[in-house]
């Protein structure tokens, strides 16, 4: 790993991005990164492509112009798969973030005593992934996002507004002393937000008795779900690049292919 390389998750409607910063030349042990969040850029071809380490992609590769992106298709090669997550029994059909994001997790819950974890990605999709204390996927859960929920709202409903996503996303800060606002915006990101720390207090609640699960929670919109996850008493751990952290890690080390073990603790 060297200053200035990059690594790119193509999500479902941002790129997010990390980049290792000068201090990282120094410090290959602990790099010192920097993780950015923006909309599909206007024009791929300008970006530094030459120094891209690894790429993955949640979906099917953006179009430009009348083809795929030319540039990310020239570096196939760096591009990380599913195949490349080691953990155990995940179904080829599994979206990389959601495999990447729970093997993350594990392997962090390794170095705080280890055993089941249950991560909730918080993004345009609600992803709940249960990864058991031996490192096998166990399944999950799966619903519409924050920005999907407001969006579908305004889209099919006469007298509600249309939210469209904007840079920072839809989401303002919510807070458990205001649950029953009186203006309509605020109100359908109350009902929307409610709903969804609902479903995940109730997921993480639903394994305490068959393989208790430490929760993880990450994702654009986890600092507006934190609060009321707090309200209901529901412990986590707030880990907002967890998706990055993977890609970084299975993409700057040897192959772990094979091998689904927790890293050491320290």
């Amino acid at each position: 790993m060297g200053a200035g390389d990059l690594w790119l998750l193509i999500g479902n409607s941002r790129w997010h991005w990390v980049e290792a910063l000068a201090e990282a030349a120094s410090l290959p042990e602990s790099p010192v990164l920097r993780f950015s969040h923006s909309p599909p850029p206007p024009d791929p071809a300008l970006l530094p492509w030459e120094r891209l380490r690894a790429w993955a992609a949640v979906g099917p590769l953006p179009l430009q112009g009348a083809g795929r992106i030319s540039q990310l298709m020239e570096l196939e090669g760096r591009r990380l798969r599913l195949e490349r997550v080691p953990l155990q029994q995940l179904p080829p059909w599994l979206g990389i973030d959601r495999a990447l994001v729970g093997w993350q997790a594990w392997q962090r819950q390794g170095r705080l005593g280890g055993g089941a974890v249950l991560v909730a990605d918080a993004g345009t999709a609600l992803s709940l992934t249960r990864v058991g204390a031996t490192g096998v996927f166990a399944g999950g859960r799966l619903q519409p996002g924050l920005s999907t929920q407001l969006s579908s709202l305004g889209r099919t409903t006469a007298l509600l507004p249309l939210l469209e996503p904007g840079p920072e996303g839809l989401d303002r800060v919510v807070t458990v002393n205001d649950p029953w606002p009186i203006e309509t915006e605020q109100a359908m990101r109350v009902g929307c937000l409610s709903g969804l720390a609902a479903a995940v207090a109730q997921a993480w609640r639903d394994l305490q008795s068959v393989e208790p699960a430490a929760l993880w929670l990450t994702g654009g919109d986890a600092p507006a779900l934190a609060p009321l996850l707090r309200a209901q008493e529901v412990p986590f751990e707030p880990a907002p690049e967890l998706v990055l952290e993977a890609l970084v890690a299975l993409s700057s080390g040897p192959d772990p292919r094979g091998s689904a073990e927790p890293s050491p603790q320290p």
